[in-house]
């Protein structure tokens, strides 16, 4: 045991004595997660922002129109002003310009010659496009009608849970966010701690000690579950922050995390990164060089990342669901869908903890791999 613990604290101040490699695994995860998500819900409140008046130009508006339309911003002009404007818009200088005909008048019912609206726009331009998107359905909700659908606003029409799918697109991009924190931190230290001190010719100086090879092989890990428990913190945290303003952005009313919830995230997310870590020195230990360790270790990435957009699509989402509790047996796989779950308020406990366990099982297992291939001198030396 004061083998292990030797070797561990070897890997640690060689980690923590460089200031560069504490703050990435200090900050960099919370900047990453609380960064990225801050930045993603400034955009979602841009673009839900009802009241921004938009660059326009309206020409022989028809009068129940011209308020609605000063409202959105747009400026009642001459028809000489068109080409100029129109100019402007394709220099994106201008968002828009609306050009109804002279006289307008809406066509008679079953009338076969429909007068024609014109709106110039610039898709290049993203409050051109949002001008577009906005000023066009007010114009088509202003329009005269001959019946109407849902006209009844008292009435809840939408018989589903109408933040469900906020909430799984939380679920989705959350977890993410934190499995590429925390990758960002692990994946070039754990290829350092063993591919490193094998191409450097270190590893084969420590395992000629008396130490037993499974001791060193378990310090090596431990020092590593530490560091990628640290990062893991740090980017919960930017995580837990970042909720709150999120669901603002996305305008997700009546859903509130509890400490239990947060409590949940933050065992999930220990369990997560533990795994990772795993799977990360065990790619280190059978590569030859840090170069080879960083280059496969990315290959388990992108599989979580893959399974977790297909996860979106109904047909897998339907496979996923008749697999039950068979998901949480699955590692990694188990912390995606743990963490999603918990965002989404869809959670079993039973689940979690069967997520939990599995993953620190394959922690503990995982040191032992890497002990047996300490003992191999054709892995040891490349």
């Amino acid at each position: 045991m004061k083998d292990i613990i030797t070797v561990a604290k070897k890997e640690l101040k060689s980690c923590f004595s460089d200031k560069v490699i504490l703050a990435q695994i200090l900050i960099i995860p919370f900047l990453y997660v609380f960064g990225y998500v801050m930045l993603m819900s400034t955009m979602m409140t841009d673009v839900s922002n009802d009241d921004h008046k938009y660059d326009a130009y309206v020409v022989y508006s028809p009068e129940y129109l011209s308020e609605p339309l000063e409202e959105l911003g747009c400026e009642q002009v001459q028809p000489s002003e068109v080409d100029d404007i129109k100019d402007g818009i394709s220099k994106k200088q201008h968002d828009l310009l609306i050009v109804f005909p002279e006289n307008f008048t809406p066509a008679e019912q079953g009338s076969t010659e429909l007068p024609d609206i014109e709106i110039w726009y610039n898709t290049e331009k993203n409050s051109s496009m949002l001008a577009y998107q906005n000023i066009s359905g007010v114009i088509n909700e202003l329009q005269p009608k001959v019946f109407s659908v849902n006209g009844n606003t008292d009435v809840q029409h939408d018989l589903g849970d109408e933040t469900k799918s906020q909430r799984q697109y939380l679920g989705m991009v959350l977890p993410l966010m934190l499995f590429l924190a925390a990758f960002q931190v692990c994946s070039n230290l754990a290829a350092e701690t063993i591919a490193g001190d094998k191409e450097r010719g270190f590893l084969n100086t420590m395992l000629i000690t008396p130490a037993k090879r499974g001791f060193i092989a378990a310090g090596k890990s431990l020092g590593i579950y530490a560091i990628a428990f640290i990062a893991g913190i740090s980017g919960f945290v930017g995580m837990a922050l970042s909720i709150p303003k999120l669901t603002e952005a996305m305008q997700i009313t009546g859903v509130s995390y509890t400490v239990t919830e947060y409590l949940l995230l933050f065992v999930s997310t220990f369990t997560a990164v533990m795994v990772l870590a795993s799977l990360l020195l065990i790619i280190s230990t059978l590569s030859k060089s840090v170069k080879q360790a960083t280059t496969l270790a990315p290959v388990c990435l992108i599989v979580l990342m893959i399974s977790a957009f297909l996860s979106t699509v109904d047909s897998f989402k339907a496979s996923i669901e008749k697999l039950g509790d068979v998901n949480y047996l699955i590692p990694a796989w188990n912390s995606m869908q743990s963490l999603k779950d918990i965002l989404c308020l869809d959670y079993s406990g039973r689940s979690i903890l069967i997520g939990c366990v599995v993953n620190i099982l394959l922690s503990v297992v995982s040191v032992f791999i890497i002990g047996r291939c300490f003992e191999s001198e054709k892995i040891v030396n490349g």
